[in-house]
């Protein structure tokens, strides 16, 4: 039975995909991460956040992980589709703008 959903690979450039790189190795080890996240979150799907006091990239499953007040979302990524370069790009511009003020 093959899986006919495209894996979720992060940009080819910018600042986040430096980031990713950094945090999670290799596009295959992020692909990896967020199969069994969105495998957490099923229909929720699962959300990239920044942390605004370390700056470390996580991913949270909603109403799963407990709330949090220090993490800014960045994109949300679901089963039944890839973000597009449209999102990457305005987490990209998000995650700049927090690098600049941290």
């Amino acid at each position: 039975m093959a899986d006919e959903r495209a894996a979720v690979l992060p940009p080819a450039s910018g600042l986040i995909a430096a980031r990713i790189s950094l945090e999670y190795g290799s596009h295959e080890e992020f692909a990896q991460t967020v199969e069994r996240a969105l495998a957490r979150g099923g229909d929720r799907g699962a959300t990239m956040v920044a942390y605004l006091d370390r700056g470390d990239l996580a991913i949270r499953i909603p109403r799963e992980d407990g709330p949090t007040w220090n993490a800014v979302p960045l994109v949300h990524i679901q089963r039944a589709r890839t973000p597009t370069a449209d999102e990457w790009g305005t987490a990209n511009a998000v995650l700049e703008k927090l690098e600049r003020y941290r």
